[in-house]
Parts: C-alpha cells; structure tokens; sequence
C-alpha cells in the first residue's frame, strides 16, 4: 500500500469546483483535534442517514450450496482524491460506481497523503449505499512511508495520551463515525522510525478506542508495524504482530489486512494462529493487489482457494476500482463491462509467471440477501446517469452521479446462460432515474435476479413496468420456499405499461427468488419492479429552507429539509420555470442537500421539495419562491 500518495494525487476527471461546494471531510492529526461539527460548515453535508440493512443467509438459492457464509471481503475503495472530493456526488458520469455490494462485506474509503491529509472519513453518498446493502462503511487513518512524505511526528501526535489515561485522538475518531453514522476506521502504519514505546502505546491506544467505543466502531488493523515499532510487513498473522489484533482475551482489532506478499504456508499458519487465540481466522483478510491491472492481476489463488472454495483466510481487494481507473472511455458501459470480468472472472492472460485466468469472486463468495422487508422498489438505478426520467419522462437532461440513491441491483449479475439471452444495465433510457434493465433475448431463458426472504403471512402484490418488442414473450417468475413456482407473463410494447399479479398468504412460506424468462428475438426494458403488501398513504409535505449563493446568471443553493415525519426515505428537489416546466435538481436521503449552478430567472427561483415513501410514492410537494 506505499503506492497510495502518488496514486491519489490525480483527479479523474474536472468536477468544475464551485465557491460554496461541501466537501468530504480530511484531516491531519491537530486538525482532527480541532473538529467539531458545530463549526464545520460542511458538516451536516457529511452525515449518511441510511441505516445499516440486516443482511440474511440462504445456501438454497445461492450458485453453489456448498459454499460457506464465514468468508468475508473487505473493499478498499479510493473513490476521489483525498482533498476535494464532493460530499454528496458529482455533476457527471464518469465517475465510479460499484455495482456488486453482494459480495463484499467492508467498504474502506481509501486514501489519504503527506500533503492532503492523512486521516478521512467516508463520503455519505458511498456510506448510504453501503448501509442499503448490509455493509459496513470504513473511514482511512494512513501514516505513509517516509519516502512519500511520512513523518514519525505524526504517529507521536496520534498516540498522544492524558495523564487520565484518555487518548484524545480516539475520542475524536469515535466521534466523527458517531456522528456522520459510518462504522469505523482502518488503521495503516507504514511510517518507519519508531520504538517500541510507540508500539506499546498503539496497543494502549487500540485497547482504549476499543472500550471507549463498546465494540461499536470497528478497528482494521494492517499488517506493517510490528511489536518492536520497526514497520516490517509480516504476511501473516505471528509473535511480532499478533497483539494488534488479539491481547490474551482481549480482541484488539476487529480485521487485520494481511500484506500481499504472501505464500501459501504463512496464510496456512495465519489460520492455525487466530484459532489459537481464540478468533475466526475469518478476521484475517488476505490482501490482493489489483490497482495496476484489475482482472489481469496476479493473485495467488492457490493459497487462497482449495477445493475451490476459501479454505485459510478472507480476502482483502486494494483497489477494485481500477475497473473504473483502466477504462478508456469513462463511460458506465465500459466501466461495467469491466466490473463483471473482474466479479464474475474467466478470464485469462499472460503474466511473468505465465498464463493465468482470473478466477473472480462470484463463484466462490454467496451472494449476500437483503431483499427481506416490504416493500421494495427497484427502478435499476446504477447511481449515475446521462439524464433524470420520472415516469419515463425526462426532466433533468444533466449528467449526475449519486451513490445515495443507487438501488439494489440485482443478486445475480448474471447466472444465466448468456448466448440465448444478454441481461445488462441500460443507461439510455429509464422509467424512473438514470438506467433500467435490459433484455436482449437472442431465443430465450430464464434469468434469476434478485435473492428474497419475504414471508407470505400476508399475500404480497407485485408490479412490474416494462416496455420492449412485442414479439418478445416476457415472464416475471417468483420461487416459493416450498419449491413452487409462479410465473406471470407481462405486457409488453413500445411504451411503459405496468403489469401487476399477486402471491397468495401461504402459511411457513417465503418468497425465496424473483427473476425473468423470455421466449423470441427481441429486446424488453425493465423499468421497475414493485413488491408490496399494503398501500402507502400519501406522506405529508416536507418543510425546507434555503441559503442561496447568487452568481451572475445562477445560484448554488443549501436546502434544508424538516421532513414532517420519518417515513420519507428521500427527497426530489426540483424548479418550476417561468414556463411552468419542472426541471429535477436532485434527489437526497439527507437532511442537508447541496445543489450547484441553478439558472435564476428574473432574480428569483420557484422551488418544490416533494418527500418520498419506502416504496417509491410520491408525497405531497411544498413549493417556496426564492428571491436572489
């Protein structure tokens, strides 16, 4: 990981920074002393209100039944430089975004540099769609090797200690994740120079974050400093590092990431050492290095996989994003087209030890269910897009890219038998958001998409819009615990048209997978799927106001949001023209939303803040005019 200050010096693409633009927050050891969210303004920006989901196991449903649940992946994603990325999203596409929750189980918000800051935290768009998903969001403390900038002053700053034994930097960072809602930090001391005193304090001071914090922020732990202070990776869990991650009976770190270098006997000895000391040796994760190379990097699948299934330790990805960094164009299709090469693998290429085919990830990791609670609504929405469709109406022409409101994607992306019919997202058109589902049925075949747990106490009423060629026969199919199936064909032509059918109660019965068939040559768009088993009454109108940052011929704007009660999962934002045309802004889950570059007309601006229900309704709009 000494690769990170150079690698996050670059900006993926030009944001086009704006005066008043919150940003994700970053600091050095004194500035993080000095935080408080009371005087940073952009505080409140940084806050994810999306609780972490309750994620379920069903060995029935996945590709391989045989597969345990026990083996974990934790992602260390870098998804902007450390300084200057954007609080809640950007006003373009091409930017990253991570389409298979499902198979990881920590989200690390990688970064940090010698001369941006060592220490950030996760940005809200990325902690809301991994808390939609079940996972775990991970803020960076990264003390860098001398060689880039690291200073031995900085590992002494954060280890400082009070006479009343008190560490005020872990107070600080049991602060922060408190109060933006994230779960945790990983910890990387690379920083060479110090003795064992310093490595006597870091075990004092991770025995403190962990009391203080009731086992509620997580610590990860990497493999670099040693119990003697020197910093020299190990690639195992032995006697020169294990304190960090287990004191006699006391568990120090939650995770320890294990350095890349590694042969196949030190994991093999790895998981002999934490049964020893009474941990799962899944706490250990494995690191591998993709950001050069993505799905043509070298790993050592030998020492991580036997029978073709995890058999020593989990696995830790160190920057998975290069599906996005390695792309030509930038563009979602390329950019996902990478993705599955790099989840799902097969393929192969030429390395210095040989050929080698990457094996990927979704053939050895079930994915994970979170679809267990009604209702659930999913439009296919990537978190991105060209454009803003309502109804499968354009009201916003603008680039986005939002994290916030990406839906659950589907499970399985895609277990299907891909020459008779090509599942992919579409992100040209949409009934609601930037993207749907598409269907490229070549003859046809059934396309498993989404793992469900939904009991059936009550009967459970599906909806499903969809539009394509008529000629295409189209199936919805749900699978039932007790190994019935129902499968109801929809209507389909050139406009969106919903098709609806219930599921009966059925008394110890579940919903257990929903997904689609096509018969013919053709092409259907899936716009929304919509599974319930009540209707939503409409939700009361929001309260909001306004602070607005004129310039010349537009405004930035902070909205603030008073919903008038807690079953408004998001808010739309939009203007009214002076032609009565309604233009998208946005849409939030927060309760502070920043909106840059509003054209203004004639001095003022008509402003509508419309609440949104769990399963996708609409409430009752509130409408200010903003004088400028």
């Amino acid at each position: 990981m000494r690769k990170t200050l150079i690698a996050l010096l670059y900006l993926v693409t030009t944001i086009g920074f704006a005066q008043n633009q919150p940003y994700a927050s970053y600091w050095y050891v004194e500035d993080l002393l000095r935080w408080s969210p009371e005087t940073d303004k952009h505080a409140a920006f940084n806050i994810s209100y999306t609780p972490l989901a309750k994620r379920f196991t069903d060995s029935t449903t996945q590709i391989r039944k045989e597969l345990s649940n026990d083996p974990k992946i934790i992602s260390l994603i870098p998804t902007h430089s450390t300084s200057n990325h954007p609080s809640q999203g950007f006003s373009t596409i091409k930017q990253y975004a991570f389409p298979f929750w499902q198979y990881i189980d920590y989200f690390v918000q990688w970064g940090g540099s010698a001369v941006e800051g060592i220490i950030l935290s996760p940005v809200p768009t990325w902690t809301d769609a991994a808390h939609k998903n079940g996972v775990k969001s991970i803020g960076t403390v990264f003390f860098p090797p001398i060689v880039y900038g690291g200073k031995k002053e900085w590992v002494m700053a954060f280890l400082q200690q009070k006479e009343d034994g008190s560490f005020p930097v872990a107070d600080k960072l049991i602060e922060v994740a408190k109060h933006y809602h994230f779960d945790g930090w990983f910890i990387n001391q690379e920083t060479k120079g110090l003795d064992e005193s310093y490595a006597e304090k870091m075990v004092s001071f991770i025995e403190y974050y962990q009391d203080k914090s009731g086992e509620a922020i997580e610590l990860v732990w990497y493999d670099a400093m040693i119990t003697d202070g020197r910093v020299i990776w190990q690639r195992e869990l032995n006697h020169h590092n294990q304190i960090f991650f287990q004191k006699n009976n006391k568990k120090m770190a939650d995770l320890m990431f294990i350095d890349f270098k590694y042969q196949e006997t030190q994991l093999e000895d790895s998981h002999d050492v934490a049964l020893q000391l009474k941990r799962s040796p899944w706490d250990l994760y494995a690191g591998i290095d993709v950001q050069q190379r993505g799905y043509k990097s070298y790993a050592k699948w030998d020492a991580l996989l036997k029978d073709e299934k995890p058999y020593t330790t989990s696995i830790g990805l160190y920057w998975p994003s290069a599906t996005f960094d390695l792309s030509k164009t930038k563009e979602p299709e390329e950019v996902y087209s990478n993705e599955q090469k790099f989840w799902n693998g097969g393929e192969t290429f030429t390395t210095p030890y040989g050929d080698m085919t990457w094996k990927g990830f979704t053939n050895y990791f079930p994915a994970s269910g979170i679809v267990k609670e009604l209702p659930f609504i999913t439009n296919f929405n990537y978190g991105l897009g060209r454009f803003y469709n309502e109804k499968g109406q354009t009201i916003s022409k603008n680039e986005w890219h939002n994290l916030s409101i990406q839906d659950i994607l589907p499970t399985w992306q895609w277990q299907t038998d891909t020459t008779q019919v090509k599942p992919s997202f579409y992100f040209k058109e949409s009934y609601n958001g930037g993207s749907c589902l598409k269907l490229e049925s070549k003859t046809g075949a059934t396309i498993p998409l989404y793992k469900t747990k939904i009991d059936l106490n009550t009967s459970v009423n599906i909806s499903i819009v969809a539009k394509g060629d008529s000629q295409v026969k189209t199936y919805c199919y749900v699978l039932l615990s007790n190994g019935k199936t129902k499968k109801v064909g929809l209507h389909i032509n050139k406009t969106w048209k919903t098709s609806s059918f219930a599921i009966k109660s059925q008394k110890n019965t579940t919903i257990v997978s929903l997904g689609f068939e096509t018969q013919g040559k053709g092409n259907v768009l899936i716009g929304e799927i919509l599974m319930r088993n009540r209707k939503e009454p409409s939700l009361p109108k929001s309260k909001f106001s306004v602070e607005a940052f004129p310039n010349n011929k537009t405004t930035e704007l902070y909205v603030h949001l008073k919903p008038a009660n807690n079953k408004a999962v998001y808010h739309n934002i939009y203007k009214i023209t002076n032609k009565g045309e309604k233009i998208w802004l946005g849409k939030t889950a927060s309760k502070d939303y920043y909106i840059k570059d509003v054209p203004v007309e004639n001095e003022y601006i008509n402003l509508v803040v419309q609440p949104i229900s769990k399963s996708g309704k609409l409430g009752k709009p509130s409408r200010q005019k903003i004088r400028l």
